[in-house]
Parts: structure tokens; sequence; C-alpha cells
């Protein structure tokens, strides 16, 4: 992947999401020409910070933020602090308000289609783990557009301390009938979430892995459109549930890590 152009960015604020999560929010430069469609990744690096060749260490990471929030002069990346072998992500959750993140991009084909497309029946979004990231994007894109089509997002994590973005999404079904939230634990053992009373559009805290769960939740194709992040797994096997249930390929997005 060829480099593009290097654009310095600064650190504004940092979001503790979940334990080993942050979003962190970077503040474009001024009169920054920087642009992205939601779905897309940036390569990400620190100034000084080098391999043992000398060579600016740059890691991958899906822009958690809509387009529209650029108007706001600023986008976001939520990165997992991966621990042991985690040579960049421990040295980015290190950093504080004022440092410098370099970012260069943007890259990937997996978007969201534009509003000026045929809408669909509605948006089917699948996630697991940081696999949120990017799919977050698109759902701010679609509701900060005033796209008027449902949304369904179904989402999966190990355990409860690892929902990433819990206030935002959960606010955003609560505030709209039209927005479907089921979420699942794959951990054992672990207390479920209790369902929102009175709310049927919001399940949360079910038990099992998202893939299993899919086709309680999901009828045949129905026209929806649909995207999928998150481990290659859970990805191969979302995607073999949908071409099996009917869904034509062109409908059904992806992206893997």
């Amino acid at each position: 992947m060829a480099a593009r152009e290097v654009l310095p960015t600064t650190l504004t604020d940092i979001i503790q999401e979940t334990p080993r999560v942050c979003t962190f929010r970077l503040a474009l430069p001024e009169k920054s020409h920087f642009s992205f469609q939601a779905g897309q990744f940036v390569m990400a690096s620190i100034p000084g910070f080098l391999n043992t060749k000398g060579r600016p260490v740059r890691r991958a990471y899906s822009v958690a933020s809509s387009p529209k929030d650029l108007e706001k002069g600023f986008l976001e990346l939520t990165i997992t602090r991966v621990g042991e072998g985690g040579f960049f992500s421990n040295r980015i959750h290190e950093c504080r308000p004022g440092d410098t993140i370099n970012i260069d991009g943007p890259y990937g084909s997996f978007v969201l289609r534009s509003a000026e497309e045929a809408p669909p029946h509605r948006y089917l979004f699948v996630a697991s783990g940081s696999g949120i990231a990017p799919l977050r994007g698109m759902i701010r894109t679609i509701l900060m557009e005033g796209r008027k089509v449902p949304v369904s997002l179904y989402y999966g994590y190990r355990s409860v301390s690892d929902f990433i973005f819990e206030k935002e999404l959960t606010d955003y079904a609560l505030g709209r009938p039209d927005f479907e939230l089921v979420t699942a634990l794959s951990r054992g053992g672990e207390t479920a979430l209790e369902p929102a009373t009175g709310v049927p559009n919001v399940r949360k805290g079910l038990q099992g892995r998202i893939t299993r769960l899919l086709p309680e939740l999901i009828p045949n194709a129905d026209g929806s459109e649909v995207y999928i992040c998150g481990p290659p797994e859970m990805v191969g096997q979302s995607e073999a549930f949908f071409r099996n249930a009917g869904y034509p390929d062109e409908r059904v997005h992806k992206e893997q890590w």
C-alpha cells in the first residue's frame, strides 16, 4: 500500500469506551481538505515512533466517526489496547491530549452507499468486538443525514464490560422505534444485561455468539443492505448465512481483520 500525504492531527480527547478500548478524537489542521467515506480506514503513526529499521510504525484503523463530523473539524479512531504484542496500540494508549498523531489515507472499499443511490428496505449491520468501529461511523452518517430507512444492529462481544459505544448506540435505539439493537455475549457464565423494559426494539445481553443467533433474528432476503465487520471467522460465517438466506452478493458488504 503506497503511503499518501501524511496529515498531522492533534489529539484533543480520549474517551474510555471499555477497560481496553479508547476512542481518540483527532483535530484536523485548519484548511485541511481531508475527506473519506463512512467505513474507510486510515494509516496512523506517531512522530518519532520508529521500528528497528528507523521507519515510522504505521497501523491501519477504521475511522469510527462520520464524514459529517469533519464539518466540526475532527475524526475519531477507536483502538483496542492489545497488551503483549500490541506494539503500536500500547504506544498510542500512552498518548495524551495535545500530542500529534499522523494519518494518511483514506483507504478501503468497505463503504456506506451514498444517499443518492436507491435506498434499501433496511440497513442491517453485524459486528463483533472492535468491528463495531466502522459500522458506528456508518450509523452516525445515516442518522446525521436524516435517511428515513430502518436500521438494525446485531453486535456480539465477549462480556458485559466489552460493549463499545454502549450509551451512544442504546440512545439511538431508544430514540427511534425503527432502530433495532440486539447484542449478544459470547463468554459463558456472564450475567446478561436486562432488556430495556417496554422497548421491543432493544434487546441487550443475549447469550451466545452473534453468528449463531442470526437465524433467529433475521428473515430471508428482504431487500436489506448488509454490512459485516469483525474477525475472519465471524465474517465468513455471517456471509455464508446471508448467502444461504437468499441475499444477493451485491447487497452484502464485509470487512475483516
